[in-house]
């Protein structure tokens, strides 16, 4: 089943149950299909969209809270939490440090650089690593 359709089925389990996280499925279910109109020509979106749409809306919520908190607004950080939490359910287990580290310093032992680490990260490991976290510890382990 592909990750659209397991949004999907969530929103309608969340509907049911007269969630007030239902309209927050909702709406990234309405940015989903937005981006998949906009592609030319017209397919399905890819799991790897679908989970860059959700990391994008993660980021802009992480963004609000900080706001929310500023302004005491509780409830409305409360809130934002939630659909982050309930958002990551979606997205695929991240690598740990160590798990990064250890294939990091298997391509240094191969001889790479950090271009050609990234790379292979980024076509090995795609969406399952921070890359802030992952271009840190091999700058680090390059040194």
């Amino acid at each position: 089943m592909s990750l659209l359709h397991q949004i999907v089925k969530k929103s309608v389990e969340l509907r049911k149950a007269r969630s007030p996280l239902a309209s927050s499925l909702t709406t990234l279910k309405g940015e989903l299909e937005t981006r998949q109109k906009s592609l030319k020509p017209q397919r399905d979106l890819t799991d790897d969209e679908v989970i860059a749409t959700i990391k994008k809306t993660i980021n802009t919520l992480e963004g609000n809270i900080i706001l929310y908190d500023e302004r005491n607004m509780e409830e409305a950080a409360i809130m934002a939490r939630s659909e982050i939490a309930l958002f990551e359910e979606f997205l695929p287990t991240q690598m740990t440090d160590d798990e990064i580290r250890s294939f990091v310093s298997s391509k240094i032992k191969e001889g790479a650089n950090m271009g050609q680490i990234m790379g292979a990260l980024k076509a090995e490991k795609a969406g399952l690593y921070d890359g802030k976290v992952a271009s840190a510890m091999v700058k680090e382990l390059l040194a």
